[in-house]
């Protein structure tokens, strides 16, 4: 088998990164090829380790505006102790004597790059035939979204012309321009002072905490039914609540039909009821809202159903996830640590909203902290899991409410929304009704409620 055959069965093409990396050893004052080459390739790009740690050598290099000739690159690589397995001075040599023109370094850095993503590509097809192996016939969705949450970054691309990376002032003139365009918001809350105060914009992630009872799930299906009835796109994705009580509660919150006569049925429903519920319906069935009932989530699955419903709409959906600490990550990893998952899911449902543009609302649980205190008030700091939490949110809003400790307290009936981070605007504190026995909150802004 020849050199050439074995290259071609291993996707790598030896010749070209010797030829890249040359003309950078070959550089002159009057043309650098380095920053060309690093606009293509990436760490990870090389296949050979060797030209992995002469690269590494002359990034270093070039970094401090030190010269990437043999001698420069031999004295570092000496320095770190990596000049043998480099190749030693004899290696440099035979890499500088294979150099290619200046101009062509570019071109051969994109066959480096360009390699390596054939690499990746068919590293992760053999993983996706071992997870399609290893399946559990229960859960092929999850499987098949894990893979193709793998598979996006390949399609993606990692190339510096996607638009993130560039001269400040290249962009700034049409930034000022769009200052003077109103931009409605991505996606709205349905309680006026809160949509006032934190304007939600495509790929903001959300965090909603509380202890339990304090009406979390009331205020996520609130927001999400509001969002809907807004004409905008909106995902749930209860982990907790099946489809009868995800039903339920949104028909007691929107007909105003106790929770409890809906629960128990045609024996407690009386004949306003049904009406109440008759007038409702043609609505409700038309909203432009998804659910997701699934009890096993992960950011993949999510990712899946965001383009779905773009594909459908062509908008990005409000997300809601109900709640973050019941979701599974796509490793799937048994020694993985609660920390450890915590911490990763909120990374990615983070990097989810950058991506795609949603707006993510995160509902998630608090620690003991605010019982164990004299005032009950929450805190950032009573955040439980992982401490990426509070890092990885642009909001942070703590449900409280004062008659949950104090049953006699002058504020019965009233639920503090405490916007307690607010990374684009300020902090504050939104007072609602919470009315469980509808399992809703209301907006107290609004004198009156429309008659049904």
């Amino acid at each position: 088998m020849t050199t050439q055959m074995l290259d071609q069965e291993q996707a790598v093409s030896v010749d070209a990164e010797r030829r890249a990396l040359g003309a950078c050893l070959m550089a002159t004052p009057s043309y650098d090829p380095v920053a060309d080459v690093a606009r293509a390739v990436r760490a990870g790009d090389w296949y050979e380790p060797a030209h992995e740690l002469v690269w590494s050598a002359m990034v270093r290099l070039h970094g401090q505006s030190r010269p990437t000739g043999v001698p420069a690159v031999e004295a570092e690589l000496r320095r770190t102790g990596d000049l043998e397995r480099a190749g030693g001075v004899v290696g440099l040599s035979r890499i500088a004597s294979e150099a290619c023109s200046a101009a062509e370094a570019g071109h051969y850095a994109d066959l480096v790059h360009g390699y390596a993503q054939v690499r990746r590509y068919q590293a992760a097809l053999v993983r996706g035939m071992q997870s399609a192996r290893l399946a559990d016939p229960l859960a092929v969705p999850e499987t098949i979204a894990a893979h193709q949450a793998e598979l996006e970054p390949l399609v993606a691309g990692d190339q510096d012309d996607d638009g993130t990376f560039g001269r400040f002032g290249d962009h700034l003139d049409a930034h000022l321009d769009s200052l003077a365009v109103s931009v409605p918001p991505a996606a709205v809350t349905g309680f006026t002072d809160l949509d006032i105060l934190m304007k939600l914009m495509p790929g903001q992630m959300v965090l909603v905490a509380a202890r339990p009872a304090m009406g979390k799930s009331a205020f996520a299906l609130g927001v999400a039914t509001a969002n809907a009835r807004a004409g905008a796109p909106t995902l749930v994705h209860s982990l907790e609540m099946g489809r009868a009580e995800v039903s339920n509660r949104i028909l007691s919150a929107r007909a105003r039909v106790a929770f409890h006569h809906i629960r128990d049925g045609v024996d407690s429903l009386t004949q306003d009821d049904w009406d109440r519920l008759d007038r409702h319906t043609p609505e409700l069935r038309e909203l432009p809202l998804w659910m997701d009932y699934s009890a096993r989530v992960s950011p993949a699955r999510i990712r899946s159903r965001i383009k779905t419903i773009i594909r459908e709409t062509g908008r990005a959906p409000l997300v809601v996830v109900d709640y973050l600490q019941l979701m599974q990550t796509d490793q799937r990893n048994s020694r993985q640590s609660t920390y450890e998952r915590v911490t990763e899911i909120s990374r990615e449902l983070k990097i989810l909203a950058s991506d795609t543009g949603a707006v993510i609302i995160a509902l998630a649980q608090l620690n003991r902290g605010p019982e164990q205190r004299q005032d009950k008030r929450p805190a950032v700091s009573d955040l439980r899991d992982s401490g990426a939490l509070e890092q990885d949110a642009d909001t942070i809003i703590l449900l409280h409410r004062e008659d949950y400790y104090e049953p006699e307290s002058e504020r019965a009936g009233e639920t503090d929304l405490i916007v307690a981070k607010h990374r684009n605007g300020p902090t504050a504190t939104v007072t609602v009704a919470h009315q469980f026995h509808y399992s809703r909150l209301r907006d107290m802004s609004r004198t009156e409620e429309p008659a049904l």
